[in-house]
């Protein structure tokens, strides 16, 4: 029996995303399956998914936008049911924009939708038959609360995970001494900006190794500027982190109150592994960690030093927390409990005849529809940051440029410009802010 055919679009498959796409596309390459998976990316397909995929027979292809791919349209009208994997992206909110042939069309969001430049907006979830948040968190966010009944019943919430990572089903043995450890994205918008000192003010003997990137040497200059280098071992990205976590006691993971993520992948692998995740109280975290159960949730910057402090004096009370926090990773993230969510939402979707989708965005004065600035703005909905920028763009002004909008890639409009380019307005706006870009 021919499977019904499940197209996968995102902007491109690196790190938490991959991670999840891969598990979904390996539990359903089974042949008895009743769907049968394809990808295509906009940018690129690291090298990991591309072998993924081959291996295991899954049709992909990527660099769409580069190679100005024509056959586009007929990929989309062949697929059953497309998945649109959502972030915002220059190049994904280009092609919603230009709109899609008739699909039934799934939009899965791999951000909370909280912040901008991620935050969700309006538009979105009118242009999708189905929305799904990958964490519960997502149906408080700002935007969401504003939204009608009607668009509300298009809503569902399906865990983002990436399944039970291998090698985790038993508690890995901890040797002395008392190890704390930070893994995964290294730059400001994730990481909280008191990283350094809450992790130093915890007093713990060995030094806390951070691993990640892309901007460890700006840590490892920052620790050393405020006489803390002897506290830290910031190491570069590693391809398998399984053999740190099976060390670590403790897992110091505080972000930035703004971030964007959701289901914080790494925050399970730490769990599987037996390392006592200790967070901030940011709804993301606070949605995987259960504080006294599966980890400790800090209130602030002291708790969270005092936090570490205490697992390190306590060795009971750390493994009791790491029996329950790998109790939860066996019982609740295995990544049958995604598919079948999946699945009982494709059964859903076939049902419904297919439409056309069009991203019908507000236009805004002194800008041309489609533009790159008109995207720009556009995709940070009704938030206060828009009305800055908008008022910047229009009477060709300098403004403050919050943290967040610094960086190359992630939404900003630096990378609105460096994506879709051929914008003036954008570029003198860019240009006033270039020496802000780490």
């Amino acid at each position: 029996m021919t499977g019904i055919k499940i197209l996968h679009i995102l902007p491109h498959a690196g790190g938490g995303v991959g991670a999840v796409l891969r598990a979904v596309l390996t539990a359903d390459s089974d042949k008895e399956c009743r769907y049968t998976h394809s990808v295509a990316s906009l940018e690129y397909l690291n090298e990991i998914t591309r072998k993924h995929c081959n291996r295991h027979g899954i049709d992909w292809i990527d660099e769409i936008s580069r190679k100005r791919c024509k056959n586009l349209s007929d990929i989309l009208k062949c697929a059953d049911i497309v998945i649109i994997h959502w972030w915002n992206h220059p190049l994904l909110m280009n092609l919603l924009f230009e709109g899609l042939p008739s699909t039934r069309l799934i939009m899965w969001s791999h951000v909370n939708g909280y912040f901008p430049p991620q935050s969700f907006f309006p538009e979105l979830f009118e242009f999708a038959d189905r929305f799904v948040f990958a964490t519960e968190i997502s149906i408080e966010a700002p935007s969401v609360n504003k939204l009608s009944d009607h668009i509300k019943t298009k809503l569902r919430i399906i865990r983002s995970c990436s399944g039970i990572p291998s090698g985790s089903n038993i508690i890995s043995a901890k040797s002395t001494p008392f190890k704390v450890g930070y893994i995964g994205t290294v730059e400001p918008i994730k990481m909280h900006a008191g990283f350094l000192t809450m992790c130093a003010n915890a007093s713990i003997p060995e030094p806390c190794l951070v691993v990640g990137g892309p901007a460890q040497e700006n840590l490892r200059v920052q620790a050393k500027a405020m006489n803390l280098d002897h506290c830290f071992n910031i190491l570069d990205p590693v391809k398998d982190p399984k053999p740190i976590f099976k060390k670590l006691h403790a897992f110091a993971y505080p972000l930035n109150p703004k971030h964007f993520g959701t289901g914080e992948q790494v925050l399970i692998e730490a769990m599987a592994f037996g390392a006592v995740p200790v967070v901030l109280n940011n709804p993301p975290e606070k949605a995987v960690v259960r504080h006294g159960k599966t980890g400790l949730v800090a209130e602030s910057m002291a708790d969270f030093s005092e936090a570490l402090h205490m697992l390190k004096n306590n060795p009971a009370e750390r493994d009791r927390l790491a029996a329950g926090a790998h109790s939860f990773v066996m019982d609740s993230c295995g990544i049958e409990h995604t598919i079948k969510a999946f699945h009982e939402l494709f059964d859903e979707m076939i049902c419904f005849p297919k439409q056309p989708h069009v991203l019908k965005l507000p236009s805004i004065d002194g800008l041309q529809q489609g533009s790159a600035s008109h995207l720009f703005l556009a995709s940070l909905g009704e938030s206060d940051e828009r009305l800055i920028f908008e008022k910047a763009l229009q009477m060709n002004c300098a403004s403050v440029l919050p943290d967040e909008f610094a960086s190359k890639t992630r939404g900003t409009p630096f990378h609105y410009l460096r994506m879709l380019g051929n914008d003036p307005a954008l570029e003198r706006f860019c240009n006033r802010f270039i020496r802000k870009i780490n």
